[in-house]
């Protein structure tokens, strides 16, 4: 795995959480503390993060899944975008792909979200030819979906 990161340890929550929201990635649908509590249980998953522990700088998370790897919580702090620490976030989610034999590394963007989707295609990635498709299982998650800007 790259030597820049971790796994997030327990004293590291707070800061976690503390990223994703300067970085814009809480949503009211999916609460960090049962995302991070979700993945963190999940033996297939690891949540990996970079910096120092008051100030995280980076996280990612690879989810095992059969024969390919997810990537989900992938963010910077705006504070230091721009120094690589968005690459070497995804080049330790690749590194820990390799290492379990995966063959493809999957990630779901947001179409609305062009910066994201030209940082991606800088890595290599692409478009697949496939369809996501969702139904919602928590009621109460789908309504606070469903009452957001975000909704596509």
């Amino acid at each position: 795995m790259c030597d820049w990161f971790r796994l997030v340890g327990d004293g590291e929550i707070g800061a976690l959480i503390a990223l994703w929201e300067r970085a814009g990635m809480v949503r009211p649908w999916n609460p960090p503390e049962a995302d991070i509590a979700a993945i963190r249980a999940n033996p297939k998953s690891a949540l990996l993060v970079a910096g120092p522990a008051e100030r995280l700088a980076a996280s990612v998370a690879v989810e095992d899944g059969g024969r390919r790897a997810w990537v989900y919580c992938h963010c910077t702090d705006p504070g230091v975008r721009g120094a690589g620490w968005g690459r070497r976030a995804m080049a330790a989610a690749e590194d820990r792909g390799r290492a379990a034999g995966h063959t493809k590394l999957q990630l779901l963007a947001r179409r609305s979200n062009a910066p994201v989707l030209s940082f991606y295609d800088r890595l290599g990635y692409e478009e697949s030819a496939v369809v996501v498709l969702q139904k919602w299982l928590d009621p109460v998650r789908e309504q606070a979906f469903r009452g957001s800007p975000d909704v596509h």
